[in-house]
């Protein structure tokens, strides 16, 4: 996932949802709660890589888009969503992160080891 779509992901509005309707749902608020800890997980899991993204020549750009993940991450129990909209979510996080995982491989291999002396 391009750094643009980081932003626009954090940016933007989610209707809520009516508890009890739509595809899935069940028990209003048990819904709700799960949905919002899959969406805080997916966070969560970008936040991670900050110290990493550091490391890497462009991850600037993207580091620039963690203070607005972090702000949404401070409202996602305020809102309602819906299961397609968490199922975005969650691809666009594993697209992410899919699209991380060679750079970060090779920028591993650059930056000195550390060893622990017994």
């Amino acid at each position: 996932m391009k750094a643009k779509n980081i932003s626009k992901l954090a940016r933007r509005r989610v209707r809520p949802a009516r508890a009890g309707l739509g595809k899935g749902a069940w028990s209003g608020t048990h819904l709700d709660d799960n949905l919002a800890a899959r969406i805080e997980n997916c966070l969560h899991t970008i936040l991670e890589l900050e110290p990493d993204l550091e490391r890497l020549q462009f991850g600037h750009y993207l580091l620039r888009d963690f203070k607005v993940l972090k702000m949404f991450l401070s409202q996602v129990e305020d809102i309602e969503v819906e299961e397609q909209d968490v199922l975005r979510i969650e691809a666009a996080t594993e697209n992410f992160l899919r699209e991380l995982k060679e750079p970060l491989a090779q920028s591993d291999t650059k930056r000195p080891k550390k060893y622990v002396v017994q």
